[in-house]
C-alpha cells in the first residue's frame, strides 16, 4: 500500500505567501498609474517654469524609478499646449531654443521611508548620485548627500551656463517647523557641508547684478580648487564655521552669516572674505580684476584683500569690506 504523503504546513504558508507577493507585484506593476504621476510631475515643474521630461516610469530595486530623465528652464514659460505634451510624453517636442538646455538626470528613484515618516530618494546623474529624505510628522526633515559629482558631465554647462570640472561632495540636514502647513526655512536648524576637489570654472556666461542690473558676463578661468565650507543653522541663522577655498589662482577665506528667509533667493548673507590672487589670475580677469585690486588690504595680512557680501542672494551686494567697529 502506498504511503500518502502530506506537505509540511510550513511549506504551505510559504508557498502561499510567495504566490501573494508575486501576484501583488505584478498587479501594481500592471494597474500603477504611472501616466497620472507623470502628469503630476510634470505640472509641478512647470508652475516653478521648468520643462520635466521623463523617458520611462517602473518598478525598480529603489522604489519607483524614472530614467531619461530632462529638466530644463523654459525661457518663456511653459504654456498649456507645451504642459500637455510633457505630460503625455509626445515624440515631438520643440528643442532647446523653447525648452532650454536640459540637465540630464540618468535615473531618479523614489520609495517610501519610515525614519523620518517620509519619502526618501536618489538620483543617478553627473556621473555620482544624490541620495535623501524628506518627511516628518510635525518638522519636516531634509537630508541630502552629494557623492561625487563631477560637473563636466550631464550638460550641466548647457543648463547652467558654466563650464565646470572637477569632483563635489556635500551634505544637507535640516529640519524646518511649518509655518501655515508649509517648511519655513526661516526657523530651520541643522546643518550644511560642502567638499570639492579639484574645481574649476573652464568659462561660460552667467548673469550678474551691476547696478542693479541684469547683465551678461563671459567668465575667464578660475581654478577654484579644493573648497571645504561648513554652515551650522540654528533657528535660520546659519552661522560659516569653516570657509575656504585654495588653487594655483587664488585663496579665499570666508565668515559670517546668512538669515534664511522663508525662500533661500531672499536669503540674505552677511560674510566677509579675504581674498589672495595671483598677478596672472588678475590680468585674465579683465575689468573685475581691476576692482578686485581696489579693494582695500587686509590689515593683519596685506597680501589679501578684504571684502563683504550684503544684500539678498537674488539681489547680492559684494564689494569692499565694511569698517571694523572698535
Amino acid at each position: 500500500m502506498a504511503t500518502e504523503t502530506k506537505t509540511a504546513r510550513w511549506k504551505l504558508v510559504v508557498g502561499y505567501g510567495a504566490f501573494s507577493l508575486v501576484a501583488f507585484v505584478l498587479c501594481l506593476f500592471l494597474t500603477f498609474p504611472y501616466d497620472t504621476l507623470r502628469g503630476r510631475a510634470v505640472d509641478a515643474a512647470a508652475d516653478a517654469g521648468f520643462a520635466l521630461r521623463i523617458g520611462s516610469l517602473r518598478p525598480g530595486l529603489r522604489g519607483l524609478t524614472a530614467t531619461q530623465v530632462r529638466l530644463s528652464k523654459v525661457p518663456n514659460g511653459v504654456t498649456p499646449e507645451l504642459r500637455g505634451m510633457l505630460a503625455s510624453n509626445a515624440a515631438l517636442l520643440p528643442g532647446p531654443e523653447e525648452l532650454g538646455e536640459p540637465l540630464a538626470i540618468d535615473a531618479a528613484a523614489v520609495r517610501p521611508s519610515l525614519f523620518p515618516l517620509g519619502v526618501a530618494f536618489h538620483l543617478d546623474m553627473l556621473g555620482g548620485n544624490v541620495a535623501g529624505n524628506v518627511g516628518g510628522l510635525s518638522d519636516v526633515q531634509l537630508s541630502v548627500k552629494l557623492a561625487d559629482l563631477d560637473p563636466s558631465k550631464g550638460n550641466l554647462k548647457g543648463f547652467s551656463g558654466v563650464d565646470l570640472v572637477g569632483k563635489l561632495n556635500g551634505t544637507l540636514n535640516v529640519a524646518m517647523p511649518k509655518t501655515r502647513g508649509q517648511p519655513d526655512l526661516s526657523q530651520a536648524n541643522g546643518q550644511l557641508v560642502l567638499d570639492t576637489k579639484e574645481l574649476i570654472i573652464q568659462g561660460g556666461n552667467v548673469i550678474v547684478p551691476m547696478y542693479g542690473q541684469p547683465t551678461p558676463f563671459d567668465l575667464p578661468r578660475i581654478a577654484l580648487g579644493n573648497i571645504d565650507a561648513r554652515i551650522r543653522i540654528e533657528k535660520g541663522l546659519g552661522t560659516v564655521e569653516t570657509m575656504q577655498a585654495r588653487s594655483e589662482d587664488l585663496e579665499i577665506q570666508g565668515s559670517g552669516t546668512v538669515k534664511f528667509g522663508q525662500r533661500l533667493d531672499v536669503s540674505q548673507p552677511d560674510m566677509d572674505f579675504k581674498l589672495r590672487a595671483e598677478p596672472e589670475f588678475v590680468k585674465r580677469l579683465g575689468i573685475l580684476g581691476a576692482g578686485l585690486t581696489m579693494l582695500p588690504a587686509d590689515k593683519e595680512d596685506p597680501k589679501f584683500r578684504v571684502a563683504h557680501l550684503g544684500g539678498f542672494f537674488n539681489r547680492p551686494n559684494f564689494g569692499p569690506a565694511r569698517p571694523q567697529m572698535r
